[in-house]
């Protein structure tokens, strides 16, 4: 039997969405070209965060928190969330008066953000932050979650309500036929079916190609480097006010160090089946210095492990949800520019209601498929590269 909705991507928006879609009774098949959380999922940072969100992401944001406080039981697994907040650091004067704009726009918003002034109150709630740093906003409601146990809580909970996870096939072609999604060409079979959802991250553009729809997504690259574990000390996510760097501690101790993005690809290798990014030692101890500066505790620990992450970059850093209007039944959850990890239950929500023509009782408006067409040259604009978490 062919199913209702082919998801493409196993990452967290295509496991939220799989898992979504089959509560509402839907039989959904999920394709992966590796395994679930192969690539961007498994690449993050984990953040879960409000703060610092675009206005039209920012309801999103906060639907989501308040699943993350129950998803566990929800899903039946650990997700390893954490509600220890998150702090966002001024280095100089510049940032801290940025730092200060930005809790008033969001206090404003009716978020729970406020600004540390001095260094003993930031050290108060992260000990480990240098006395250096001028500012910090604060919001006690954020927090971070471990990204590869998320996704198989999702994925386990989406094949309970049924949903089948192909792995190791890639779909190479979406045909529309007369404006309606005909079928799905993988590489080992044509499927039939009467939605599907490109979930797919950097790949989504070579997939929409297939049916003229041009996405202005670009493709930037994080490095991020891992500790050896250590006594779990640090409770909040860390970062800084222009995204150039974040970090955390995992719940096993170990420390999670990540660059903001940067707009370059030095490609992809495959190594015993998982997609490796490349990287350089430059991209490495560039992100050491920076956490070293803001950290300095963090010189006595040994580096255990370092890799590369691509994000898919949209114009104006927000992501797309919703159906292609030339090609009725295909619908787009991409373009997360580095911060879907902690908003997938809000994409799941809204991109479900969707595809079962429901209301999503959250404005999605900003996030159009369509929004920059007509535009001539809307990468251009592609800088918002704050990843932050």
């Amino acid at each position: 039997m062919s199913p209702d909705v082919v998801i493409v991507g196993a990452g967290i928006t295509g496991c939220a969405s799989a898992y979504a879609l089959s509560e509402l009774g839907l039989r959904v098949e999920v394709i992966e070209k590796y395994f679930p959380a192969s690539m961007g999922s498994g690449w993050t940072l984990g953040g879960v965060r409000q703060s610092g969100r675009d206005p039209a992401e920012l309801p999103l944001a906060q639907f989501s928190v308040k699943k993350w406080l129950t998803l566990n039981e929800e899903l039946e697994s650990e997700t390893g969330y954490l509600q220890h907040g998150n702090l966002r650091l001024a280095r100089t004067e510049k940032e801290k008066d940025s730092i200060t704009a930005l809790v008033a726009s969001q206090q404003a918003l009716g978020l729970d953000l406020s600004l540390l002034s001095r260094p003993e109150d930031i050290q108060a709630i992260a000990p480990q932050v240098s006395t250096k740093v001028l500012a910090a906003s604060f919001c006690p409601t954020d927090g971070h979650a471990d990204p590869k146990a998320a996704v198989a809580a999702y994925q386990q909970a989406a094949e309970r309500n049924g949903a089948v996870f192909s792995c190791g096939e890639s779909v190479e072609a979406i045909t529309i036929t007369k404006g309606r999604l005909q079928k799905i060409s993988t590489t080992k079979r044509t499927i039939h079916s009467g939605q599907c959802l490109l979930a797919c991250g950097v790949g989504v553009t070579d997939l929409t190609r297939s049916f003229d729809l041009k996405l202005p997504i670009s493709m930037a690259l994080a490095t991020v480097v891992q500790t050896r574990s250590v006594r779990a000390s640090l409770k909040p996510v860390i970062g800084v006010a222009d995204g150039g760097i974040t970090l955390r501690q995992e719940r096993d101790g170990r420390f999670r160090l990540s660059s903001g993005a940067r707009f370059q690809n030095r490609g992809t290798i495959e190594v015993q089946g998982r997609p490796v990014v490349k990287t350089s030692i430059q991209d490495v101890n560039q992100v050491l210095a920076a956490s070293l500066e803001i950290c300095p505790e963090l010189d006595q620990l040994p580096m255990e492990s370092f890799w590369g992450g691509l994000i898919d970059m949209t114009p104006d850093g927000l992501p797309f949800l919703g159906e292609v209007s030339n090609a009725q039944g295909v619908f787009i959850g991409a373009g997360f520019s580095g911060h879907g990890f902690g908003i997938a239950p809000a994409s799941a929500h809204i991109l479900s209601t969707l595809m079962t023509g429901q209301s999503p009782g959250l404005a999605y408006g900003a996030f159009g498929v369509e929004r920059f067409e007509g535009q001539t040259n809307p990468t251009e604009g592609a800088t918002r590269a704050t990843l932050h978490g």
